[in-house]
């Protein structure tokens, strides 16, 4: 630990040993008995640490080094670790790798003073919540803690509510085998009795068994409903696909569906095309029209049931719709009709029958076939159901996760390509999209993305990082490695709040989950107008680029994308490199230039060029991730054009910066 940081810490603690909180940080911490273990080989580090971070609350754990972390995070329920990067005996990634293998679910907080782009990608990799750099102001590092700890929150119940959730299915999934074996016994000696296997029955008692049998059906409908409902919720409903004509199919349904109907003298009436013929699960779309006939039926008292279907035009879907002239539903119950054991009436003395099960099972059908339900209706003049399906549906065995074939576009080609493990952030976008004139394409992991990205050529890529097999991290490298995909801007999309790792890795933008219809428009509007920006010219802007850094990824980002912008691009990799470059040939116009650099740094270049008359007009952009003193901030506001903290804008961001200053430059001369 530096002796600067090490005052700056000591500076901030009263003669008395007290301390003002308000004055420390302005974000209290949320969980103030929180476990937070410091790792560290400094012992100055972790006694400042422990006095910081004590009185803000935490509940504050020191180890030296990485055995020593591990020892305590076994034999304690730790939330936070923050832990340095370089020690002796276990370096910080080999503990955090550890610490992960001990609890998946605590967040570790990597600290270092020598920070690289591939120390922090890997330890975003290995399951790091955030990288810090020292020094570092106690304020950030206090926030990034809060922001660890309520990660930790939520992840703990979200897997809380999985594992009530999977008890909840395991248990229906055995009640519903336990109670339909006896079931089946039930009415399979009943239907015996009927048969005088065991004799003649009397007039009464056929009556009284054909009561039971009926009853026994019902049951049984009851408990093979909630077995499906666990099926689908465990992922273990299998699909069939076959063809067949939906207008057979509905002959069938209506001869089923006819004796309800006459009970309750109600029309029954079908208007179906001829020539429809689906490519889908037979025996649950089957269902899925008997539970909305079935209902229908049920609440409607004059009238009847009718059906019809058409084929979208220009569109591989189909809708059917159940129409009844029943008693309707209220509008502010309509959102309450398709969730599970949800009834309408739920009260003992209900004038309806009836378990609830019946439409929620259907949208899940329905779902499960690629397809959706929709209904209108109002009090008291009927409801209509309207069953959306594919007229050809995917067999979903291949794989749980969709797959957004890109959508209809008629702007250009603007079809966004979203990259997300998640099927509700998938649709979630698709839905923002809708009715703004961008095309929306999406793929649930990182080898079908870059597939889509190849066969599409989008003209933005959302993308998530927190992906099985393949994380966002190596997906962007990937696009950004190849020819064909380089260009197209990046912009991820995540609950990670990492925006300097991903614009050093060179993405376009950064949106933090969750997010609104308004941010997400608001940042493909302006990649799509710095894609539609005019190129560079010789007329109003220098063309030619010297580029000095010596990590190689920000080399070939800024080389590809500066050459696509229509610049003459030159790159080197460290000082002296760059000064016999300068040296040599025809000055550059521009020079991107890196300050840390292996024995001639950035700021040797810069008094080089101070010194060499010939080199008086070239224009200075200093890239750096170096924290500045006050006299190093001063020297280079005298000598360099702009000096731009790595990480904290965008590369297009900083184009858009270079392109002004050039253009006050040309205007003023």
């Amino acid at each position: 630990m530096s002796d600067s940081m090490l005052n700056e810490f000591r500076s901030n603690v009263p003669p008395n040993g007290s301390t003002d909180v308000q004055n420390t940080a302005q974000t209290p911490a949320k969980t103030p008995s929180a476990k937070v273990l410091i790792v560290d080989d400094e012992a100055g580090f972790r006694d400042l640490m422990t006095f910081e971070l004590g009185s803000h609350g935490y509940d504050v754990l020191t180890a030296s080094n990485g055995e020593e972390a591990i020892q305590k995070a076994q034999g304690r329920d730790i939330d936070v670790v923050v832990s340095d990067l370089t020690m002796p005996k276990r370096g910080g990634l080999e503990t955090l790798n550890a610490l992960k293998a001990i609890d998946p679910k605590i967040e570790v907080i990597m600290v270092t003073g020598y920070a690289t782009l591939e120390n922090a990608v890997q330890s975003m990799k290995l399951g790091a919540y955030d990288f810090i750099t020292k020094p570092f102001q106690i304020d950030d590092l206090v926030r990034l803690i809060n922001r660890a700890l309520e990660k930790r929150r939520l992840t703990c119940k979200v897997d809380e509510l999985q594992e009530i959730n999977r008890f909840k299915s395991e248990f229906l999934a055995n009640m519903s085998h336990e109670l339909r074996t006896p079931m089946n016994a039930i009415l399979g000696y009943t239907s015996l009795h009927l048969d005088r296997v065991y004799g003649e029955v009397t007039p009464k008692q056929e009556e009284t068994l054909k009561r039971v049998e009926s009853a026994g059906n019902n049951l049984l409908q009851l408990i093979n409903s909630i077995l499906d409902l666990s099926k689908i919720a465990a992922g273990g409903m299998p699909v069939y696909l076959e063809d067949f004509s939906l207008k057979d199919l509905a002959k069938d349904i209506l001869g089923m569906m006819e004796c309800l109907a006459k009970a309750k003298k109600l029309q029954l009436e079908w208007n179906l095309p001829e020539d429809i013929r689906l490519h889908s699960d037979k025996t649950k779309v089957k269902q899925m029209l008997i539970n909305l006939m079935t209902n229908g039926i049920k609440f409607t008292s004059t009238g009847g049931v009718f059906i019809e279907a058409k084929q979208v035009p220009e569109s591989s879907q189909i809708h059917i719709q159940v129409r009844d002239t029943g008693i309707g539903i209220k509008a502010e119950d309509i959102s309450q009709l398709f969730q599970e054991f949800k009834q309408l009436d739920s009260s003992s003395t209900r004038s309806y029958g009836g378990t609830g099960l019946g439409l929620v099972i259907s949208k899940k059908f329905a779902e499960l076939l690629g397809g959706t339900i929709a209904v209108e209706s109002a009090a008291g003049k009927g409801t209509t159901f309207t069953i959306v399906l594919p007229l050809a549906s995917q067999d979903t065995k291949r794989s749980a996760a969709v797959v957004f074939n890109p959508s209809a576009v008629d702007q250009q080609g603007k079809t966004l390509l979203a990259i997300d493990d998640d099927p509700e952030i998938l649709n979630l976008l698709r839905d923002n999209l809708h009715g703004t004139g961008y095309g929306f394409a999406g793929a649930p992991n990182g080898e079908e993305g870059i597939a889509m990205a190849r066969a599409i050529k989008p003209f933005a890529i959302t993308l998530d990082i927190m992906m099985p097999h393949r994380d966002g991290w190596s997906v962007l490298q990937l696009l950004k490695n190849d020819p064909e995909l380089r260009s197209i801007p990046v912009i991820m999309v995540s609950i990670m709040d990492n925006k300097s790792l991903g614009f050093a890795l060179g993405v376009s933008d950064y949106i933090i989950k969750p997010f609104n219809r308004s941010e997400l428009l608001e940042k493909l509007k302006t990649v799509e107008n710095s894609r539609s920006s005019p190129r560079v010219s010789s007329e109003n802007l220098a063309q030619t680029v010297l580029v000095v850094d010596d990590e190689e990824s920000v080399v070939v980002y800024l080389t590809d994308t500066l050459r696509d912008e229509g610049y003459q691009v030159e790159a080197v990799t460290d000082g002296r490199q760059a000064l016999s470059r300068l040296a040599n040939g025809v000055p550059p116009d521009i020079l991107f230039l890196d300050l840390m650099m292996p024995e001639i740094s950035g700021f040797d270049v810069i008094a080089a060029i101070n010194k060499d008359p010939k080199l008086k007009d070239i224009h200075i952009f200093v890239l750096t991730a170096k924290h500045l003193t006050p006299d190093e901030t001063e020297y280079l506001q005298k000598h360099a054009e702009l000096v731009i903290q790595k990480g904290s804008k965008s590369l297009s961001e900083i184009l858009t910066v270079v392109k002004g200053r050039l253009n006050v430059a040309e205007n003023i001369s």
